[in-house]
């Protein structure tokens, strides 16, 4: 039920991912009562003793059960960033079943709730830049044509399609966010900036150690998951229903930000990082993402990729950071 002299109830979709406790947390900084929804027992990273924060636990694959909540909770707002979603190379195909429950069924059944039961309400649907080929560069903004390409960008695009069709028909207040790649300390160790980082504190402690990465051969913008929650919550309370792209803006090569950030701890990537795969032909075309509408109507600020990795090295890796302040203040 909505707790007394609640004003602004947020229902959060996923908040023991990295997005959903940021995003559980900025709301209840902004005043918020915040119902934080996830799989597992017990709230992760946000606070459960919060007099204003409750968490739910619940498997969204089941619609049903997430309609019921949703008739119970009431919420003024509800946030989609829950995802069946992994790292490169992540087999698709061996979870689909869930993959379309999360990413797609999930979102219909709240699109179903606002249109028959809370047509007031705001709804936040978190997509991806996997829906765009960055690969072949350009600018991406958000009319940019999406493609579907792998069955994560299939379910991301077809919720994307529903949104729009219930704000056509339905009018109603829904946004899609873009996000693209976007890191902190509470990003999982299978994605390529802790594990580049993880190695970097191993080379920081053990001049001997080498450690192994994929590939250091593509284009990528890096965001913070902090910045990208915060213009999540002032989308909400400034422009309800109106989608943006979520970037920092800035577009590195993967292998000129690792030598830059290692040289900075004076460590050499070339003597501690292996690649795999060496890339073989020409340099691709760099792409971008056009963060305009973004800055123009909430006014985002977003923290560097440098900033993002030494916040995890310091957050993360206390040991090796202690180790590097001499060097970085000598």
């Amino acid at each position: 039920m909505r707790p007394a002299g609640a004003s602004k109830l947020a229902l959060v979709l996923g908040v023991n991912g990295q997005d959903g406790s940021y995003l559980a947390e900025r709301l209840l900084q902004c005043g918020w009562h915040v119902t934080g929804v996830g799989r597992q027992a017990h709230s992760r990273w946000v606070c459960a003793a919060s007099p204003r924060f409750t968490y739910q636990r619940l498997d969204l694959a089941d619609d049903r059960q997430l309609s019921s909540l949703l008739l119970k909770v009431k919420p003024a707002a509800i946030f989609h960033f829950a995802a069946v979603h992994g790292a490169a190379g992540f087999d698709y195909e061996a979870h689909w079943r869930d993959v379309h429950a999360v990413n797609t069924l999930s979102a219909h059944a709240v699109l179903e709730y606002l249109r028959c039961h809370a047509p007031n309400s705001i709804f936040v649907y978190a997509s991806s830049s996997k829906v765009y080929r960055t690969s072949e560069g350009g600018v991406f903004c958000e009319s940019s044509r999406r493609e579907s390409t792998c069955i994560y960008s299939t379910t991301k695009n077809a919720a994307t399609d529903l949104i729009a069709y219930y704000r056509k028909q339905h009018h109603m207040k829904a946004s899609v966010v873009w996000t693209f790649n976007h890191e902190s300390p509470r990003r999982g160790n299978s994605y390529f900036m802790p594990k580049v980082i993880s190695n970097l504190a191993s080379a920081i402690l053990d001049h001997g150690h080498v450690g192994t990465i994929s590939s250091l051969s593509f284009w990528c913008d890096w965001g913070d998951a902090r910045d990208f929650m915060a213009a999540t919550v002032r989308i909400v309370e400034l422009t309800p229903g109106q989608d943006y792209v979520l970037a920092s803006g800035t577009t590195l090569w993967a292998e000129d930000f690792v030598t830059t950030l290692y040289a900075r701890f004076g460590v050499s990537c070339q003597k501690h990082l292996q690649v795999k795969y060496l890339s073989e032909g020409p340099k691709p075309a760099a792409y971008s993402a056009d963060i305009s509408l973004l800055q123009q109507r909430i006014g985002a600020t977003m923290r560097s990729a440098f900033e993002i990795a030494e916040d995890i090295l310091r957050t993360n890796h206390a040991e090796a950071w202690a180790k590097v302040q001499p060097f970085l203040n000598p």
